[in-house]
């Protein structure tokens, strides 16, 4: 069992990544809304523990909105010390600072030298690059690293600490043991396309149509303790993940392990996708803390 109380909280073992589709903000006509329901699918896969985000082409003519919302995610996931360095003025990004701070980990670092712990891990931008690199890791001063790294790129360092400085030294996401935030993808691809590239071992759909939830709850926590990459799939504003696969001409049923209802008896004729992605997560997060090997 997991304590109620973790802070910062441990990385899942078993890893979750959730599709939505490009669409999602298409039905709202000012950026400053559809800045809004970006902010809240950020805070849901930063409140879960959500590691990859895949933004899926569900039709055509919304490719501009799947690449608004993949910077806005990924904007939003960045450390707030990096984003000036990382983010150039965007019209995408007008209403960015109105959003709620995601507080993640990553987020969540000290700016003072002396509140450093050993063998901290931060978040940096490449400045410079050449035989060796330097470093914006949000301490004042940039830090070298000696490989030649892209300029612009963004890594992730250990801090090692030596007579009242730090040295940085080039490390990976999967070497941090705690929660360290999402990344999302535009795809471009159609949903059974995604689904296909991320080849997860387990594929949970969301529908009202699907099998309530409290009926699989056994044989699904059963399955959830030996996965180890779970893709949730969302449907848009406009159609329902079978209303999606049917235009593909591919069956759900063909596409996913599982498809469930995560609001039984909804009290609203529709569920928006913000709604059910923090329905289906909460649910998730539960019966995975459940688990030994969350």
């Amino acid at each position: 069992m997991v304590s109620i109380l973790v802070w910062p909280p441990p990385r899942r073992k078993s890893k979750i990544s959730v599709a939505i589709p490009a669409s999602l903000t298409s039905d709202l006509p000012h950026l400053r809304d559809k800045s809004v329901r970006a902010g809240i699918v950020a805070r849901a896969a930063a409140l879960f523990r959500v590691e990859d985000i895949y933004i899926y082409l569900d039709r055509h003519g919304v490719e501009s909105e799947g690449e608004f919302l993949c910077k806005i995610l990924n904007y939003l996931n960045t450390p707030q010390y990096l984003r000036k360095r990382i983010y150039p003025i965007s019209p995408f990004l007008k209403y960015a600072g109105i959003l709620p701070p995601l507080k993640a980990p990553h987020h969540t670092v000290s700016g003072n030298l002396k509140t450093i712990g050993r063998g901290e891990f931060r978040e940096g931008v490449v400045v410079k690059s050449g035989r060796s690199s330097l470093v914006d890791v949000g301490l004042g001063k940039l830090y070298p690293i000696s490989k030649r790294l892209r300029k612009g790129s963004r890594v992730t360092v250990r801090l090692v600490k030596r007579r009242g400085d730090v040295s940085v030294k080039l490390a990976s996401k999967e070497d941090v043991n705690v929660y360290w935030g999402y990344t999302a993808y535009f795809t471009g691809c159609s949903l059974h396309k995604t689904v296909s590239m991320v080849n997860a071992d387990m594929v949970l759909a969301t529908s009202k149509y699907g099998e309530i939830i409290y009926n699989l709850l056994d044989e699904f926590s059963n399955t959830m303790s030996t996965c180890r990459n779970l893709l949730i799939l969302f449907g848009s504003p406009h159609e329902s993940l079978f209303d999606i696969c049917k235009r593909e001409g591919v069956k759900l049923r063909d596409l996913a392990d599982y498809i469930v209802n995560t609001i039984p008896l909804q009290g609203c004729e529709t569920v928006r996708t913000e709604e059910a992605l923090l329905a289906t997560l909460s649910i998730i997060n539960l019966l995975s803390c459940s688990q030994p090997s969350s």
